[in-house]
């Protein structure tokens, strides 16, 4: 058995505890019960060990199911009584099959209007101690389950302000969940365009902007997080035309930097991504966004979590014609004018463009200019 311990310690502790419980079960079979009790104990410790909600749940049923067949054992259930006390609520508290019926009522709701109706039905039974009992029981042995954790939060919020007040403040998180769907499911620009028209508490809702930072991995969401933002700045035909015709971006982008409006680059980029993909004027808009954000400088050292200004604005160099290198370089010189916090790094950066080479670095820059 210590060479069999050896090799599974090995493994992750949802792994371990489910070999643990097989190596009980088999112990049980041979009439070795103390044996198996001790690795029951040992198998719902390593269950409670892991951090993986998958492995949790299903190495905690395991070891349950394994408890039961022992209690309705005479010989393995003494041998399993000097060890209850140590062994977790979740493996031996009973869970009445009506209150499983009633959670998975919950599971099933197809729609938030659905998951109301039920909870006003169910409360009094969920909020009550054996109802509230049943619900942890059960996320214990199915952490997976993340609506069972939902339903906790529901049961909590309410507990706290009120049944009525939580569902009215859900169904306006649900509706403009839904909303927000529908935005995004628009199949074209111009119908997407309408949408945003027709709802105009898209724009004025700030939680609705938080919804889709929250949906950051959704590149869909990111960009109409970008929109939104530019709407702060720009008509809303002229955003859609940013995400439709990539020369317009490029001109809305340019104009941005022309205006001493930086910080709106972000979002132009978030909406219209083929700025992402341009030569010169990727790099040389990212050289400008960087130097506003984050304290820039303008050579990169090992510790920069990304390219420095100048790089990019070398890259640039390296990318765009003499027209575009002198252009660029007249923004960034006006710009400073408008940013004397920014100057020093701004005009290094056009001297840098209109050389095609790295620009002698500042001596020093004040902390003011480091952004």
């Amino acid at each position: 058995m210590r060479t069999y311990d050896q090799t599974i310690s090995e493994l992750p502790s949802g792994p371990q505890a489910e070999l643990v419980v097989s190596r009980a079960r088999w112990r049980h079979l041979h009439d070795d019960h103390a044996g198996a009790a001790a690795d029951l104990l040992s198998a719902a410790q390593r269950a409670d060990e892991t951090t993986d909600s998958a492995w949790a749940g299903r190495s905690r049923r395991a070891v349950r199911e394994l408890a039961e067949e022992l209690g309705q054992h005479i010989l393995a259930r003494q041998s399993l009584e000097p060890t209850l006390p140590d062994l977790p609520a979740w493996s031996k508290d009973e869970l009445p099959p009506e209150a499983i019926d009633r959670l998975n009522g919950w599971l099933s709701a197809q729609s938030w209007a659905d998951r109301e109706t039920f909870i006003q039905q169910a409360y009094p039974l969920l909020a009550a101690r054996e109802g509230r009992a049943a619900l942890d029981l059960t996320r214990a042995l199915y952490p997976e389950a993340t609506d069972l954790s939902n339903l906790a939060a529901v049961l909590d919020a309410a507990h706290e302000r009120g049944l009525d007040q939580v569902l009215e403040e859900l169904r306006e998180t649900n509706a403009r969940s839904d909303l927000v769907g529908e935005w995004l499911a628009t199949p074209t620009w111009p119908e997407d365009l309408e949408f945003l028209r027709s709802h105009p508490q898209l724009t004025d809702d700030p939680h609705v902007r938080e919804l889709l930072n929250s949906q950051w991995d959704d590149p869909a969401s990111r960009q109409h997080l970008g929109i939104l933002h530019l709407t702060d700045c720009l008509p809303v035909p002229d955003v859609y035309d940013a995400i439709t015709d990539p020369t317009t971006a490029v001109d809305t982008a340019m104009e941005f930097v022309e205006q001493d409006r930086p910080d709106a680059l972000f979002p132009l980029f978030l909406a219209s991504p083929a700025l992402m993909q341009m030569p010169f004027i990727t790099p040389y808009l990212f050289a400008v966004h960087t130097v506003f954000s984050a304290a820039p400088r303008p050579e990169a050292t090992a510790d920069d979590n990304g390219p420095s200004p100048t790089n990019l604005i070398m890259e640039a160099a390296a990318q765009g014609s003499e027209v575009q290198r002198g252009a660029g370089a007249a923004r960034l010189r006006r710009l400073a004018q408008h940013r004397p916090d920014h100057a020093t790094t701004l005009l290094h950066l056009a001297a840098t463009l209109t050389t095609a080479e790295p620009a002698p670095t500042p001596q020093s820059e004040t902390a003011s200019d480091a952004g």
